[in-house]
């Protein structure tokens, strides 16, 4: 007898990490080719007593063999301390899955083909003022394939459109930079930065990042994310650590490096000098010393 086992796979739910509110695309798989929302997350305000209409795009592409058949549900979300997105209610921050209102909740989409989800938002009138969060989930239908060992799989798909939406009134934006940190010595890896923020209001805030390195004796940048700095969006409640980094530092080298934390108008700057040093060069300059003091002290008993 065959064994009926069901998988989900929940792609694109994310982190906060790269979070920016843009139009990126970030492909599911699904039976026959791919499915991508378009735009993966939104920021809005909405006012109490009013209703928000909204909606973004389910695209099922040219190289999908068949159609596309989706469900739509509403879930909470929420994100922990590395900024990693879960569907999971934080209390009184996930009232808004109640608010949202669907015209349906399946359809199909043919390929190479998009199609509009709308959605409304019914704020009550007594809402409280600060963020709320939540979801729309896209599952696709399950599908069905058996494995090497003749079980049954199903398996579903799925990708999250989040809303963070702000409740229009006295909001409170407060928050505090807990460390900011700069590595001095590296054996291997990436020159980077990285930082705790603590959100102590009561609506999301966005954290910019920014790493400048420079040769030891030289004033010219060799890396800079000035122009487009990284940012994570930190929750309400939450204390969030988020790292950056150059990710062709060299092998080996001495650089100036500058590490610039801003959140509610507060930056904290780290202004360091970051050695990189494989551990096999540092091994041949401990042999290198060994060697020289042992001749020295060979040396002195010759003369002795």
């Amino acid at each position: 007898m065959k064994k009926i086992i069901k998988i989900k796979f929940l792609v694109a739910i994310i982190s906060i990490l790269a979070l920016s509110f843009g139009t990126e695309v970030f492909p599911a798989e699904a039976a026959g080719g791919k499915f991508s929302l378009s735009p993966m997350y939104q920021n809005i305000i909405i006012t109490p007593g009013e209703t928000f209409d909204g909606n973004f795009e389910i695209t099922n592409p040219a190289d999908s063999v068949i159609d596309f058949e989706y469900e739509l549900r509403i879930e909470p979300f929420s994100a922990d301390n590395r900024n990693d997105i879960s569907l999971t209610a934080n209390g009184d921050y996930n009232q808004m899955v109640d608010w949202i209102r669907l015209p349906k909740y399946e359809g199909s989409i043919k390929p190479n083909a998009t199609e509009k989800i709308t959605f409304t938002i019914e704020v009550p009138e007594n809402a409280a003022a600060g963020g709320q969060y939540a979801s729309i989930v896209v599952s696709s239908k399950p599908t069905s394939f058996t494995d090497t060992s003749n079980i049954d799989l199903q398996a579903v798909y799925e990708s999250a459109h989040l809303i963070y939406a702000e409740v229009a009134g006295e909001t409170v934006r407060k928050g505090k930079i807990e460390s900011a940190n700069v590595p001095g010595f590296l054996f291997a890896g990436d020159i980077s930065g990285n930082a705790n923020i603590t959100n102590m209001g009561n609506v999301h805030s966005r954290a910019d990042y920014t790493l400048q390195v420079f040769p030891l004796f030289s004033d010219e940048e060799v890396y800079t994310n000035e122009e487009n700095p990284a940012h994570a969006w930190i929750m309400p409640g939450n204390t969030t650590y988020k790292e950056i980094s150059w990710d062709a530092t060299p092998s080996m080298g001495i650089f100036h490096v500058i590490y610039n934390v801003e959140f509610e108008g507060v930056n904290q700057k780290v202004d360091k000098m970051v050695i990189v040093c494989p551990l096999w060069l540092l091994f041949v300059i401990l042999v290198a010393i060994f060697l020289i003091i042992f001749k020295i002290l060979s040396g002195k008993r010759e003369k002795k």
